[in-house]
């Protein structure tokens, strides 16, 4: 399953930023089923962040095992995993969040800004997580080039 990480982690990716298009629109237009497809998304990036995470974290303790890595791609490890997994659990509190006060019909969560202002952030957390990602890439490849 480590092998499929860069095929998984694209996913929570698309689906979060996709899902803050949809609630800013929603919430500009008042569209309640533009804010009730950007929750679905939110949801769905939830659950492939967690297969993200899952294989990422295989591949890591994989290739730590066969390499004897370099200080600048442990730092480089450290910190796609550690902004990996702030991320996921972000996402997952936001969903758990969002669920509630849609289950408990919350007019504030069904109207105004405080999820897609929420969502924008969790965005921003995602890019950078994919930003570090691609950092370690290249790092490893400079490592195998260099060696």
């Amino acid at each position: 399953m480590a092998e499929f990480h860069p095929f998984f982690v694209h996913f929570p990716i698309a689906l979060i930023m996709v899902a803050v298009l949809f609630d800013v629109f929603g919430t500009i237009k008042n569209q309640k089923q533009s804010r009730y497809v950007a929750f679905i998304l939110q949801a769905l990036g939830g659950l492939s962040a967690i297969l993200a995470a899952f294989s990422g974290n295989l591949a890591e303790s994989g290739f730590r095992k066969q390499v004897a890595l370099t200080e600048a791609i442990t730092n480089s490890f450290n910190a796609h995993i550690s902004m990996g997994n702030i991320t996921v659990w972000l996402i997952l509190l936001l969903v758990a969040f969002r669920t509630f006060a849609i289950l408990e019909k919350k007019t504030w969560a069904q109207s105004g800004w405080l999820f897609p202002i929420i969502g924008v952030g969790l965005a921003v957390l995602v890019l950078w997580t994919g930003l570090l990602g691609g950092k370690l890439s290249r790092d490893i490849l400079q490592f195998f080039v260099q060696h």
